[in-house]
């Protein structure tokens, strides 16, 4: 079938709009992700795993430690409380400088002081275990110039529907490094090792031999400084935070006027900071049932693997229906009751049911974390993101080490029994039940994501006025290209009957003459 000329004209107008318009002249950015985005992942979930096992690395072998070195217990416990101290005390500065700078140079400067932390404790054969507390402290002020930007990182570089499922995978690598920060010392350098006076020389080389393997994987993320970039060429996205310029004062005012934010934090708290205080005790209180330290690093896997599996699940139902206190509520009741099963199962003395919870409790509590971050950020809207967690990363580890004293305590270490295990365990549960009372008295708030659906509204009128506008100027010079060919066809009608006409009266002269000469 051949077009008419209408149908060519009209689609050559198409064509040509359709080369030449552009995102700018609509006025409607074009999101969309890079897959250089998992570049950024991976160095940022390297920073945080490398970072993150300083923590407990003397802790496991302080006996040791204490006879190595002469000195307190205090002393040793220090290396371990320092390093978490460290991210209430400097996560106002840290997140006001990923405002002011980006996340990506705030976290090189993290890298740059977790070598300088791990450089640091290289020394202590020659300066004494006192050294190893100046370097737990710069390995603690790293943290919140590289956790606080984990918001800020996945807001830059992944689609909404993503956000739940990066932070799920950064709190997941934080909570593992911490596992081997325990493993690493205890069962990898001085397995076969007791103290006494013949083998100290032994014991003080496997002390640095345990420095030097952790500083040489510190360096490791040297390329990290290169590879980080604070966001792609396009947002993937239209979240923008409005209030770039709010300083430290401020935003601390803004902070603790907010009474939805408090609750949330305080959800945040009782939750995530008391389960790492109970970890602590766990291998504790699972001895009185005949379970093994290797029972307790496998049933801690499954808690970390259960949470991966949600992550995305959750994510997709978070992006749908943004109702974060219900999912919340939810998610948490299911928690609460697979926490209180914890005793039950442990006493049956069977490894396999306890994994199972240990599993299903992952799946519902673990994303948790990015949904209280992502509800605090809504919260606190149209202050940035890495204020809310920095802040709610902070009131973790203070409620991780007010409850590990008093889980310790109730747990009695290596003399713990059966009733000291049921203690620890009702007094974990009842924690968990004034955060779910707290998180009851939230109010659902969206600013954020309101904000970023009105701008997204407009940007699609504005598009539709465009296209209209567009449409029009096509019908136009569809019409006045149509009105030119009728006119070029008249026109073209008249000279040909002109011709026709001079060409009739040659013939007609000729004719004539003809006749002339005939007579």
């Amino acid at each position: 079938m051949h077009k008419t000329h209408d149908q060519i004209t009209q689609e050559s107008q198409e064509d040509l709009y359709n080369e030449n318009k552009s995102a700018s002249l609509l006025g409607v950015k074009s999101y969309q992700q890079y897959a250089y985005r998992w570049i950024i992942l991976i160095c940022f979930l390297s920073v945080v795993f490398i970072n993150g096992i300083a923590y407990q690395t003397f802790i496991p072998n302080a006996k040791q430690f204490i006879e190595l070195y002469d000195v307190s217990e205090q002393i040793i416990t220090l290396s371990g409380t320092i390093f978490l101290i460290m991210q209430p005390l400097f996560t106002f500065f840290a997140s006001s400088f990923i405002v002011k700078k980006g996340f990506a140079l705030s976290l090189n400067f993290g890298v740059l002081l977790t070598i300088v932390g791990y450089g640091i404790r290289l020394l202590i054969n020659k300066f004494s275990f006192s050294i190893v507390i100046l370097g737990q402290a710069c390995l603690g002020i790293s943290r919140p110039f590289i956790l606080n930007g984990q918001i800020t990182m996945a807001q830059n570089w992944f689609y909404p529907s993503n956000r739940t499922a990066v932070l799920t995978a950064c709190n997941a690598f934080q909570t593992f490094s911490m596992i081997i920060s325990v493993i690493w010392p205890a069962n990898w350098i001085f397995q076969d090792y007791s103290y006494t006076e013949e083998l100290k020389e032994k014991g003080l080389d496997l002390s640095l031999k345990l420095q030097y393997q952790q500083f040489f994987l510190s360096l490791v993320l040297i390329p990290v400084i290169f590879l980080i970039r604070n966001n792609p060429a396009t947002p993937p996205s239209g979240f923008k935070t409005t209030e770039s310029d709010v300083g430290v004062q401020e935003s601390i005012i803004k902070l603790l006027k907010n009474g939805n934010f408090i609750l949330i934090l305080l959800t945040y708290s009782f939750y995530f900071g008391t389960i790492k205080g109970y970890g602590l005790n766990v291998p504790y209180l699972m001895s009185p049932f005949g379970f093994i330290d290797t029972h307790y690093s496998i049933a801690s896997s499954m808690l970390i693997i259960g949470g991966f599996i949600s992550a995305g699940m959750v994510s997709k139902i978070v992006q749908k229906f943004k109702k974060y206190k219900a999912i919340g509520i939810v998610l948490l009741t299911i928690s609460l009751a697979l926490t209180l099963l914890t005793y039950p199962i442990m006493m049956t003395e069977q490894f396999i049911p306890l994994c199972i919870q240990q599993l299903l409790l992952g799946f519902f509590l673990i994303p948790m974390v990015p949904v209280l971050m992502e509800f605090g950020c809504e919260a606190i809207y149209p202050l940035n993101g890495s204020f809310s967690i920095g802040v709610m990363v902070s009131g973790a580890t203070i409620a991780a080490l007010l409850s590990s004293i008093l889980l310790t305590y109730t747990a009695k270490g290596k003399d713990s029994d059966k009733l000291s295990a049921l203690i620890t365990t009702i007094i974990w549960c009842s924690i968990f039940l004034i955060g779910f009372i707290f998180f009851l008295f939230t109010k659902e708030i969206e600013n954020r994501s309101k904000e970023q659906e009105e701008k997204e509204r407009k940007n699609l009128i504005k598009s539709d006025s465009s296209n209209k506008n567009h449409q029009t100027s096509i019908n136009e010079s569809f019409h006045s290209e149509k009105d030119k060919s009728k006119e070029d066809f008249k026109q073209e009608q008249v000279i040909i009957v002109q011709n026709q006409f001079l060409q009739n009266n040659d013939d007609l002269n000729k004719d004539d003459k003809n006749n002339d000469k005939q007579q």
